[in-house]
């Protein structure tokens, strides 16, 4: 059986991972030092998905930008240690994009983005360069619809992605920023066959979509589906350490339990390896459970590290 061609549109980040007892002792130490213990890994949602597709056997090319520095070369350079094509845009006036993540003892964590690069993404002559495209799947992190010109990128990727074949995936990316960017967000859903999202960002859909003001409401899949690509639509959120739930087709519901984890190490990363996990397994057999199961399987394996790939830069 050949490998399943998938195409990562998304964020290459580099992430300084720092260890801290909690969010208030950061702000006991206000206008003083709070020492850490400090790691640089290769980051960015979609490069941690690239890079779990590949370790699954998925022939992976990753497209995004980074910077015309050294911060750039070195993630390239390990990003494609794990088997991944790396079509990185070199952006000459901004720098490789970084994430400071900071990691409490209780496994929560708290990102502090810069994009970077990966805001200026662009691709001359993008038409004729997709029009001879040959993929698989197209896989999409949100943060790149969430600047003017990566976003119009993405959509326009993702539009010639749908006339070629391919079947698309998005990860909503952030709760918090999904309001924002709202109107790029709905219509990278309208090409959607596979909504990968967590409970955070499902509700904040919901929310958007049926025009309500309160902060709270439950997510509803069907709603979310019929915002899709009417192909084959399928909505899968994860929900922490609950179940995972699926809709497919807009009347089939799926519920997977999670593994339990002794220890939580910290929880960057998990996201995009639970995306990688399933979609390996959907790309190959199909099968809704199979690809819930695959994918909290390797969850599991993230949070039990500091890293969102653990793979740390020595």
């Amino acid at each position: 059986m050949s490998k399943p061609s998938v195409h990562v549109l998304g964020d290459l980040m580099v992430d300084i991972a720092c260890g801290i007892e909690s969010l208030g002792a950061l702000t006991a130490a206000r206008g003083s030092d709070l020492p850490t213990h400090a790691r640089l890994t290769p980051g960015g949602s979609a490069a941690n998905t690239a890079t779990w597709l590949a370790r699954g056997g998925a022939a992976v090319t990753l497209i995004g930008a980074v910077g015309k520095d050294a911060l750039g070369d070195l993630l390239v350079y390990e990003i494609e240690k794990s088997g991944v094509l790396v079509n990185a845009e070199r952006v000459a006036h901004e720098l490789t994009g970084l994430c400071i993540v900071l990691n409490e003892r209780n496994g929560e964590r708290t990102m502090i983005p810069s994009p970077g690069a990966n805001a200026h993404f662009s691709i001359p002559d993008l038409g004729l360069r997709l029009d001879t495209l040959k993929v698989t799947h197209v896989h999409v992190s949100a943060y790149m619809l969430f600047h003017e010109t990566s976003g119009s990128t993405a959509l326009e990727y993702m539009a010639y992605a749908r006339k070629s074949g391919a079947t698309v995936s998005l990860d909503p990316s952030s709760s918090a920023l999904v309001e924002q960017h709202s109107e790029r967000l709905l219509a990278a859903m309208s090409m959607t066959d596979i909504l990968l999202s967590n409970t955070d960002e499902a509700r904040e859909l919901t929310r958007i979509m049926t025009g309500e003001n309160h902060s709270f409401h439950e997510v509803d899949l069907k709603l979310l589906s019929a915002a899709m690509h009417q192909r084959e639509p399928m909505v899968v959120v994860t929900d922490g350490f609950g179940p995972v739930r699926a809709l497919y087709q807009g009347d089939e519901n799926y519920t997977s339990a999670v593994q339990k984890i002794e220890k939580v190490a910290a929880t960057t990363g998990a996201g995009d390896a639970f995306n990688a996990g399933f979609l390996n397994a959907w790309l190959i057999n199909r099968q809704i459970p199979n690809s819930l199961e695959a994918g909290s399987s390797l969850a599991a394996q993230v949070l039990a590290h500091i890293g969102a790939t653990t793979i740390t830069i020595q």
